[in-house]
């Protein structure tokens, strides 16, 4: 082998842990541009005074910052010791719910409903806060 042979079959052999190191660690990170990953105040948007409950069910940064796993909502849906399941006010039938975790009386999460007829948990959120968003939606 020629040396400049030799250096790029070296070189090739450490970049290849390199770069397979670089695509894990892209994969731990969810494969999320940095916009996605920038913080997301779930708490302030929840109780900010001029939030709606409209507003919370359809903002995509609040929806990806408390989604669960579907693996986890799926589990979380399908046992009964989960907590309450109820129909929000003011959506449309079937696209929303609010589930209460028994023996979690501070916390809720929202469950809703994706095109496709798949459903996302969101959460766990402050009861209190979203107890006033749903209030306003009441009426």
């Amino acid at each position: 082998m020629r040396p400049a042979t030799v250096r790029r079959a070296a070189l090739r052999w450490a970049i290849g842990p390199a770069l397979a190191a670089l695509l894990t660690l892209g994969a731990c990170a969810g494969g999320k541009t940095p916009a996605a990953n920038r913080q997301f105040d779930i708490d302030a948007f929840l109780r900010a005074p001029d939030t709606t409950l409209a507003e919370v069910l359809t903002n995509p940064d609040f929806l990806a910052a408390t989604a669960a796993s579907a693996r986890d909502c799926a589990t979380m849906l399908q046992s009964e010791r989960s907590g309450v399941l109820e129909e929000l006010p003011g959506t449309t039938r079937g696209d929303a719910w609010l589930l209460r975790p028994t023996g979690q009386p501070g916390r809720v999460w929202l469950v809703t409903q994706r095109g496709g007829g798949e459903r996302g948990c969101h959460g766990p959120l402050p009861a209190d806060a979203v107890g006033a968003l749903v209030s306003r939606a009441g009426g």
